[in-house]
């Protein structure tokens, strides 16, 4: 039969013991007050590897012999619970996409963006993604595509540019500057007359918002404000500044610099003048650019591209042209 501890230097020691491992300074009466103080101590925190990836993907834990797998869930997040600290290398995998990753346990997170070299095959997830870490890869480039849904419609997406534009915040450069191919809707350029400003149309203070809304919502999240130069209007030949999230663009950005108005560089995609033609549900469209006619017969009017992809003027509340979106992740 066991004995219990009767001296008093060995039944203070345990208590000591018991109190310093549950954070208590409370008596302990042997021995009921020890088994209680016992019960009440927490067993160790759960080590957790906390993985962020792609939606969908597999994601698996492996130290030595031991595996831990899950799979990230909608927002592409995967916690893995194991049973030991140490270095454990994480992998995400999903379809013919794979990328590791040592972590150490109870020190660091994952994140593994899972990104295909062909630009189409990636989600938007992904795109956002490698925009926002500055990994974009080489293979997507200028003239690559992919279909986005906008308000229950699929609408082609073009990279029209890369390090192209200025973030407003000062940040740097994005790496891709994208554009819907042809055209989302037909609008006025602005709702009354006399108007020519960039910064003041019903364009950019309504119209873009509105679309943007209608956009996918990690989209929405992730898009942000450039920096534009657009001719003030009139017979002005000063450019001011706007920071956009959607933005038309300005005749300079499509390769067509007759006026001395600085209003950006051209697109690497626009080098090609065949990419100036676009259509609207099917049918050749002329649409709308931002930068307002400087020349003595066009005051008030902004400039267009017109249905055989040469730039135009007309007065921006009299018609409704295309419109043909920019932005920015």
């Amino acid at each position: 039969m066991a004995e219990y501890l009767t001296n008093t230097a060995d039944l203070t020691a345990v208590a000591d013991a018991i109190r310093t491992k549950g954070g208590t300074s409370a008596q302990l009466a042997f021995p009921d007050g020890f088994v209680s103080a016992v019960q009440a101590i927490e067993g160790a925190p759960d080590l957790q590897i906390v993985v962020t990836t792609s939606a969908g993907a597999t994601v698996t834990a492996t130290k030595g012999s031991k595996t831990v797998s899950g799979t990230a869930d909608a927002s592409g997040s995967c916690t893995l619970t194991v049973d030991e600290t140490g270095v454990w290398t994480v992998t995400a995998a999903s379809g013919s996409m794979s990328k590791s990753i040592d972590v150490v346990v109870g020190s660091a997170e994952a994140t593994l963006n899972l990104i295909d070299p062909v630009f189409a095959n990636n989600d938007w997830s992904a795109i956002i993604a490698a925009c926002q870490s500055g990994s974009v890869p080489d293979t997507w480039a200028v003239g690559a595509s992919k279909e986005m849904t906008i308000n229950n419609k699929a609408y082609q997406i073009d990279i029209i540019g890369k390090d192209h534009d200025d973030y407003a915040d000062g940040s740097g450069k994005a790496p891709l500057t994208f554009q819907l191919h042809d055209c989302y809707s037909q609008a006025k350029m602005h709702g009354s007359t006399g108007n020519n400003n960039w910064k003041t149309m019903t364009m950019r203070t309504s119209t873009l918002p509105a679309i943007l809304k209608k956009m996918p919502a990690e989209v929405q999240r992730a898009i942000r404000e450039v920096t534009k130069l657009t001719g003030v209007g009139q017979y002005s030949k000063l450019a001011e500044s706007t920071a956009d999230k959607l933005f038309i663009l300005s005749d300079n950005e499509v390769g067509w610099s007759a006026n001395s108005i600085e209003e950006g560089s051209v697109y690497s995609y626009y080098t090609t003048s065949a990419h100036l033609l676009k259509t609207y549900n099917g049918a050749k469209s002329s649409w709308w650019l931002r930068s307002p006619a400087t020349d003595n017969n066009h005051i008030g009017d902004t400039n267009y591209v017109d249905k055989s992809g040469s730039v135009n003027s007309f007065s921006p509340s009299q018609t409704s042209y295309g419109v043909s979106f920019g932005f920015c992740f």
